[in-house]
């Protein structure tokens, strides 16, 4: 394990680490100040420990000729401040996956038409008029529930539709582009 690893962990391993029945189990038993493993078989009792050191949470010391582990007291709060550290996402990101899909539909009706319209104006310019099926391939990139994105777009009036759903066109107002 790198100094890097020691200075800011890394939370998945850490959640990784506490995840293990074993493991977790060992650790409490160290950060009480007991015997650590004292009711688990040698193999797992080094598995567990293994976990817990390469996860930063504890450290093995010498004293007095023989070796123990502590708790390494600063792991949390500097898991902690390497989250805090990535910038949030605003805007439609809060919304999108990592690939720029529709992750979950916003509760706030703003929002909701800000996501639609961030929807509309990537799969349709502005005088184009398109079949269904085309507009239905577009939408793809952005869900798995084509119908209902479409759906949303029209009921909302960011994109209007013939009355026999043959042709699509953007019908955002000059507000929403």
């Amino acid at each position: 394990m790198g100094s890097d690893s020691l200075t800011t962990p890394d939370v998945r391993r850490l959640l990784a680490a506490l995840a293990n029945a074993q493991a977790r189990k060992v650790f409490a038993e160290i950060s009480v100040g007991g015997t650590p493993g004292s009711s688990l078989s040698p193999a797992k009792l080094a598995r567990a420990l293994t976990l817990l050191n390469q996860a930063g949470l504890v450290e093995k010391v010498e004293s007095e000729g023989s070796f123990r582990f502590r708790i390494r007291e600063h792991v949390f709060r500097d898991a902690l401040a390497s989250l805090s550290s990535a910038p949030s996402p605003s805007g439609v990101e809060r919304f999108l996956t990592s690939e720029g899909r529709i992750d979950r539909y916003p509760a706030r009706e703003a929002d909701r038409l800000e996501v639609l319209a961030w929807v509309a104006t990537r799969v349709l310019e502005i005088s184009e008029r398109v079949a269904e099926r085309e507009l239905n391939e577009r939408l793809a990139r952005f869900t798995g529930d084509v119908p209902m994105l479409r759906r949303y777009l029209v009921d909302s009036s960011i994109m209007g539709r013939t009355s026999d759903g043959s042709a699509y066109w953007l019908a955002l107002k000059e507000d929403r582009l």
